[in-house]
């Protein structure tokens, strides 16, 4: 199995985080929710880096809060709920140990609940 990409920001996240691999990369859950998935792969690189899992009314305030995310669009012109943060960005490795702050503060605009998520938690 491939190593998890950006692993330090496993040393910001909760104790009780939970990883698991998919194709290319990595689900990230915590209390009950997915919150992030960790991607770096050599297929369609614009995508790396971690995928930020929320809802669309809170784009704007996370946005405002950590400038370096951004929109996620995939490549068909689907538009998604999702947020991004950049691998190649300036700020990655800051904006993403405020991103983990968020979570391990169980802030609600980050994580949502799926059926997998639910299950691993029980």
């Amino acid at each position: 199995m491939k190593p998890v990409p950006f692993d330090f920001l496993l040393d910001y996240l909760p104790a009780n985080t939970i990883v698991k691999p998919a194709i290319g990369m990595f689900y990230i859950y915590f209390d009950g929710k997915i919150v992030f998935i960790f991607r770096r792969t050599a297929k369609n690189p614009q995508h790396n880096g971690i995928w930020i899992s929320t809802k669309r009314e809170h784009h704007a305030s996370l946005k405002e809060e950590i400038p370096a995310i951004t929109d996620f669009e995939l490549d068909e012109g689907f538009d998604t709920a999702w947020l991004l943060l950049s691998d190649q960005h300036d700020d990655f490795e800051g904006a993403a140990i405020q991103l983990c702050e968020l979570v391990s503060r169980k802030d609600k605009r980050i994580g949502k609940i799926t059926p997998v998520s639910a299950a691993l938690f029980e």
